[in-house]
C-alpha cells in the first residue's frame, strides 16, 4: 500500500518523538555531567557505538571529556583540531564532516557545536549505521545537534568558568565542597565507561596544601582538577588518565619531591 505525503510526513514526525523525550532528559543532570551523558545519549540516538566528545581548550588543542569506548579514544586525550585537514575545514565552515574516504584514522562522522562562530565542542562518531529510524545518518545528526546544541554549549561554559568560581582565595585549588561534586560526578561517569580517572593522593609532610599546589601545577594538565579534602589534605584528579598514565604522572611528582599514592575509585 503506498502511504500519501501526510500520513509519511505523520510518521516521519511520530518517529522523532522518543527523541524528544531522551534529548530532554539530558537537563536534568547537573552541568558538570551533561558531557559525559551527552556521550550516551549521542551514541544511543545514533546507533553508534564509539562516540567521543572533545572541548576546546585554547586555539590549538581540544580536550577529550567523554568516551564510550576505547575506539573511541584513538585521536587521543589532546588533538590539534586545526591540523585534522578536511574534518577541521568542514567544522569551521558550520557543515558535518563525512569520512567518504573511509579514513580509518578519522571518524565516520563529526559535528560541532559553536558559541557565535567559535568551535566550542566537537563531537565524533566512529561507526554509524547507514540509517536509523529511515533517516541517513547526515540529517539525523543535524536535528539531534540542533537539539542539544544550547545544553552542550551551556554545560560547556560552565566547565570553563567553573575553576575560577570555586577555588580556595589566592590558590588554584577547588574547595573541599565543590571537589567532592566532582569527583562524584567523574567517578560515576567511569563506572559508565564514560571516561577515565585517577585520584592522586599527596603525602603532606610539613607543607600546605598551598606550597604543594604551586609546584605541582606545572606538571599537570589543563584538564586535572587540584582540590582539598577533609583535614585541608591535597588530592589532584587526573581526568581522562588510565592507571599506567597516573604512574607516569606520579613519577613526576616524584622527581620534584612529592609522594601521592594513586586511587582507582573515590
Amino acid at each position: 500500500m503506498k502511504l500519501n505525503p501526510e500520513t509519511l510526513q505523520n510518521e516521519k514526525e511520530n518517529s522523532w518523538a522518543p527523541v524528544y523525550e531522551i534529548i530532554s532528559s539530558l537537563n536534568r543532570y547537573a552541568p558538570e555531567e551533561v558531557l559525559f551523558y551527552a556521550a550516551q545519549i549521542l551514541s544511543q540516538e545514533m546507533g553508534s557505538k564509539n562516540v567521543a566528545i572533545y572541548t576546546i581548550a585554547n586555539r590549538e588543542y581540544a580536550r577529550l571529556f567523554s568516551a564510550t569506548s576505547l575506539e573511541a579514544r584513538k585521536l587521543g586525550n589532546s588533538i590539534r583540531y586545526a591540523e585534522l585537514g578536511e574534518l577541521y575545514s568542514e567544522l569551521k565552515d558550520g557543515r558535518i564532516y563525512v569520512n567518504t574516504l573511509n579514513d580509518p584514522d578519522r571518524p565516520a562522522l563529526a559535528s560541532a557545536v559553536y558559541a557565535e562562530k567559535d568551535l566550542r565542542v566537537i563531537l565524533m562518531f566512529w561507526d554509524v549505521p547507514n540509517e536509523k529510524h529511515n533517516l541517513p545518518p547526515v540529517e539525523r545528526l543535524t536535528v539531534i545537534v540542533t537539539l542539544l546544541q544550547n545544553t552542550i554549549l551551556h554545560a560547556s561554559r560552565y566547565m570553563s568558568s567553573f575553576r575560577r568560581k570555586n577555588y580556595l582565595e589566592g590558590t588554584n585549588v577547588l574547595n573541599e565542597k565543590t571537589f567532592k561534586v566532582l569527583l562524584k560526578t567523574f567517578f560515576e561517569a567511569k563506572e559508565k565507561g564514560l571516561t577515565e580517572c585517577i585520584l592522586a593522593e599527596f603525602e603532606m609532610g610539613y607543607r600546605d596544601y598551598r606550597n604543594i599546589s604551586i609546584e605541582a601545577a606545572c606538571k599537570i594538565r589543563q584538564t586535572d582538577y587540584m582540590g582539598v579534602l577533609e583535614g585541608g589534605n591535597f588530592y589532584i584528579l587526573l581526568a581522562n588518565t588510565d592507571l599506567i598514565g597516573a604512574k607516569l604522572v606520579q613519577e613526576r611528582f616524584r622527581e620534584i619531591g612529592f609522594r601521592c599514592s594513586l586511587k582507582e575509585m573515590y
